[in-house]
C-alpha cells in the first residue's frame, strides 16, 4: 500500500527526520560451524594447497553444481578469475573484445594483461547492462569475444547477447561478480558463456574474504586457466591434453590460488545464499511496490528474462522532470536527512576514464605493449549516451540480508515526503 506523503517540514530544512538510519550492512559473519571448521584446519596445518584438494576442491564442486558448470577453478580474486577467463578463451595480441562502458574496472582491465583490445559499447539506460542493440556497430574483423556484466545482480539480456555472439562466432565471458544466485531465462548466470567469473570479495553475497572462482564447460579453457595460475601439482592433475600436458610442471609461473581458509568461509556463505536472497527479495519487492506511486522515482527496471536477481545493490531511477527539475544531488541530500541511506553511483563510465581518454596510456611509456597499430581507441565523454543517461538517473540503496521491511516502509514514507516537498527544495536550491 502506498504510504501517504508527509507535508511536515523537511529534515534538511530543520524538520524532524522520518526515520532513524540503519547501520550500514555488513558481510555475513562466520558462524560457529565456520569457525570450528577453520580452527580444525589450522590445527592440522591445512594452511595451503598445491593440488586439487581440501576445502578448495569442495568449494569448486559446490559452486559448479549450483551454476551447472563442468569445471570450476577457485582463485585469489574476481579480477584473477576474469584474467583467467580471458587467457583461457585463447585471446591473442590485438584481438578485440566488446565490453560495456559502464562496469567495474576489473571487467575490462585484465584484457590489457593478455594484450587484447577492449572495445567499449553502450549500456541500456534502464539497467546499466550491456545493450545488445549497440554491439553490431563496434564489430571489426578482429573482434573475438564479448564480456558481459550482470550489474548490481540484475541479469543482462543473455538470450539476445548470446544470439549475437553465436551469429558472429564470438566467445562470451560473463562477469557475474555481483550476481550470485541470479537466474536469466531459466538458467543461472554464469552458465551462458564460454567462461564466467565470480568475485568472492568481502562485500559479495558469497564471500571468501577475498577470492574468486572461474566456471566453464570447456576443457581447453579450464586447462589454460589452470596453466596460468596453478603450476606444479594442480596443473599436473588437471592438464591432460596433448596440447598442454608437457608444460604442466611449470605452467606460466603465476600463483593465483585461493587460501584454504577463504574457501572454507566461502562454503559457509554459499550454503547461506538461498536464505540471504530470500530476505533481500522480500525487502526489495516491497520497496518496488512502494516506489511505484512516488513522483520522481521508478523502481529498478525489470524484464521477463530476469527470473531471479542477485540483489547486490538496489538502484531505483530518478526522474527529475516529474519534480520540476530538482537536482538528483539535492533530492539525495534531503532523503539522507530524513534517515534514508540513499546515495548515487560514484564510478564514471570507462570511456570517461584516463585509460580510454589519455593517449599516454597506450604510447608505450606506461603499458608493456605499445598501442600503435593495435587498434586502441580513445573515446569522447559523450560518446555513449545510454551510460550517461543511466548514471544521471541511477540512485542507490544498500541491501540487507535480514528482514527490514518495517524500515523499507519508512524509507518509502521519507521519499514520498521529499518528493512532496520538491517545490520547497527547488526554491532553496535557487537561492
Amino acid at each position: 500500500m502506498m504510504p501517504p506523503p508527509h507535508t511536515t517540514t523537511l529534515a534538511l530544512l530543520g524538520g524532524e527526520p522520518t526515520t532513524s538510519r540503519l547501520p550500514d550492512p555488513r558481510p555475513r559473519p562466520p558462524t560457529e560451524e565456520d569457525l570450528a571448521l577453520v580452527t580444525a584446519m589450522l590445527r592440522r596445518g591445512e594452511g595451503a594447497y598445491v593440488g586439487d584438494e581440501g576445502q578448495v576442491r569442495e568449494l569448486e564442486t559446490e559452486f559448479g553444481r549450483l551454476v551447472g558448470a563442468r569445471h570450476a577453478l577457485a582463485v585469489n580474486s574476481g579480477t584473477s578469475a576474469l584474467y583467467s577467463a580471458f587467457f583461457g578463451i585463447g585471446l591473442e595480441p590485438g584481438d578485440e573484445v566488446l565490453a560495456p562502458t559502464y562496469t567495474f574496472l576489473a571487467t575490462v582491465m585484465p584484457l590489457f594483461a593478455v594484450n587484447a583490445v577492449p572495445v567499449l559499447a553502450d549500456v541500456d539506460e534502464r539497467t546499466g547492462n550491456l545493450d545488445p542493440a549497440d554491439l553490431e556497430r563496434h564489430l571489426t574483423p578482429r573482434t573475438r569475444a564479448v564480456v558481459v556484466t550482470h550489474l548490481n545482480g540484475v541479469p543482462a539480456d543473455m538470450p539476445a547477447l548470446t544470439a549475437f555472439a553465436r551469429r558472429h562466432r564470438l566467445a562470451v565471458v560473463e562477469d557475474c561478480s555481483q550476481a550470485h544466485g541470479a537466474i536469466c531465462a531459466g538458467k543461472h548466470v554464469g552458465s551462458y558463456g564460454d567462461a564466467a567469473a565470480f568475485s568472492l570479495q568481502a562485500k559479495k553475497t558469497v564471500s571468501a574474504g577475498t577470492g574468486g572462482i572461474l566456471l566453464t564447460d570447456d576443457q581447453r579453457v579450464h586447462e589454460r586457466a589452470v596453466m596460468l595460475g596453478h603450476f606444479l601439482d594442480r596443473a599436473e592433475q588437471a592438464v591432460t591434453s596433448d596440447e598442454y600436458a608437457r608444460f604442466a610442471g611449470t605452467g606460466f609461473g603465476h600463483n593465483l590460488r585461493m587460501h584454504p581458509v577463504g574457501a572454507a568461509l566461502a562454503r559457509g556463505s554459499l550454503r547461506a545464499l538461498p536464505e540471504t536472497l530470500r530476505h533481500r527479495k522480500a525487502n526489495y519487492d516491497l520497496l518496488d511496490q512502494l516506489l511505484t506511486g512516488i513522483p520522481g522515482l521508478r523502481p529498478p527496471a525489470r524484464a521477463p528474462y530476469m527470473d531471479a536477481l542477485g540483489y547486490y545493490s538496489y538502484q531505483p531511477l530518478y526522474v527529475p522532470e516529474e519534480l520540476g527539475g530538482l537536482s538528483a544531488e539535492l533530492f539525495v541530500r534531503a532523503a539522507v536527512a530524513e534517515g534514508v541511506p540513499l546515495s548515487r553511483p560514484r564510478s564514471a563510465p570507462l570511456h570517461c576514464q584516463p585509460v580510454f581518454t589519455d593517449r599516454g596510456w597506450h604510447s608505450g611509456t606506461f603499458t608493456p605493449h605499445a598501442g600503435a597499430g593495435r587498434g586502441y581507441r580513445h573515446y569522447h565523454p559523450k560518446e555513449f549516451p545510454g551510460s550517461l543517461r543511466y548514471l544521471e538517473r541511477a540512485l542507490r540503496l544498500p541491501v540487507y540480508s535480514t528482514d527490514i521491511r518495517d524500515h523499507v516502509e519508512r524509507w518509502a514514507q521519507a521519499l514520498a515526503k521529499v518528493a512532496a516537498g520538491a517545490h520547497v527544495l527547488r526554491a532553496h536550491e535557487s537561492r
